[in-house]
């Protein structure tokens, strides 16, 4: 981080709003030391900076808990019934894939590419690759099938095409990508979660008064949606995303697991790096992913200088046994926004699980301050 005094209070506030980023200007001014008479412009400072759009980080894999609980509440003994004599019953939730895409000649242009993928709504992230792929896609789709349904359609979009899908099932470690409001709108989940999602994604520093006001809901509804969206664990956090990143160089790593055994041992040594590595400047890690074909993660890093991403290669290859690297530049997005932020590694789920085995030091979170209507209030 920077060592002049403004700039590191902007340091400060930005990895404070990747925790949080609904959180009040009196608590955000308290937390990084900052005069309470300068919060509204040192807020404005970095959001127009870099380009903050504040976001909802939704737990997709916490999804079919509500959606079950949903459709149970809502059930009649005929819509029992009639589920019954169902040959397939509906599926509840939804997962996270990873499509890779090789095409066999030239690739088609940028225009083609979004007409194709604005057909379906399982896309929610498309960038160009300059490498062993030419394009990397996140999707969101209710089972495998429903992805390979997808990726097949997307093919037959691109019927001049000769192309080659790889297509996975990934486990989120680390990071997120924005989701779109259509995605939202097929959550199966009470109407004022649901709209409240929807006004969040809109911009995550909205009143609960403008969000309940657009849906016909008052901000009371609104207040114990977010509770409760908060507390079952499908709305991680508001947080945001950068718009114009400091960091130009967007890499993708696939790293493959050659010895099983030794990757799996070295993840959490690994993790554990990258926490202490980015505990005094900017996070350079924006999403990671298990994959299970082959068993491996693909990583997705922001480099704002050359030996900054040469330095983190030497810590993969340095932590990591039993593996191979391939390293494809992004060169272009097509659809959606990378999630790049600076996030303080050690408020994760890994973070929690290595804290629990005893391999770091617990986190002493202060207690969440009361949930307020208007976050912009002092």
């Amino acid at each position: 981080m920077a060592e002049n005094p403004g700039q590191d209070i902007k340091c400060k506030v930005i990895r404070q709003l990747g925790i949080d980023a609904r959180i009040s200007m009196k608590t955000l001014m308290s937390s990084v030391g900052g005069a309470r008479s300068s919060a509204y412009g040192l807020f404005n400072s970095v959001t127009s900076e870099y380009g903050l759009k504040f976001v909802p980080e939704i737990n997709i894999s916490n999804l079919w808990k509500w959606e079950f609980i949903k459709r149970a509440r809502m059930q009649t003994k005929r819509g029992i019934i009639a589920e019954a004599t169902m040959e397939e019953l509906p599926v509840a939730g939804f997962g996270e894939y990873m499509v890779l895409v090789k095409f066999a000649g030239k690739p088609p242009g940028d225009e083609i590419i979004r007409a194709a993928l604005s057909a379906f709504d399982a896309p929610q992230f498309a960038a160009r690759l300059d490498g062993d792929y030419d394009l990397i896609i996140y999707a969101v789709a209710r089972s495998y099938e429903e992805a390979l349904e997808f990726t097949d359609g997307f093919s037959k979009k691109l019927d001049k095409q000769n192309m080659t899908t790889y297509t996975n099932r990934v486990w989120g470690i680390f990071g997120f990508f924005p989701v779109n409001a259509k995605l939202i709108g097929k959550f199966d989940i009470f109407d004022s979660y649901k709209n409240l999602l929807l006004g969040l994604n809109e911009s995550g520093r909205k009143t609960f008064s403008d969000i309940g006001r657009k849906a016909n809901q008052g901000p009371a509804q609104m207040l114990y949606a977010y509770d409760r969206l908060v507390r079952t664990g499908i709305l991680r956090r508001i947080t945001y995303y950068e718009t114009k990143p400091k960091s130009t160089i967007n890499v993708l790593f696939k790293i493959k697991a050659t010895n099983a055994k030794s990757f799996d041992g070295a993840k959490d040594a690994w993790f554990m790096r990258l926490i202490k590595e980015y505990e005094k400047m900017e996070n350079e890690c924006v999403f990671m992913c298990d994959i299970p074909s082959p068993k491996g993660m693909l990583v997705i890093g922001s480099f704002e200088k050359a030996d900054r991403l040469k330095n983190f290669v030497g810590m993969m290859k340095s932590s990591l046994d039993g593996i191979e690297i391939t390293q494809t530049k992004i060169t272009s997005v097509l659809q959606g926004s990378l999630g790049i932020r600076d996030f303080d590694m050690r408020y994760t789920q890994q973070y929690a699980s290595l804290a629990r085995r005893r391999m770091v030091p617990r986190l002493n979170e202060k207690p969440v301050e009361a949930i307020s209507d208007n976050p912009d209030a002092l």
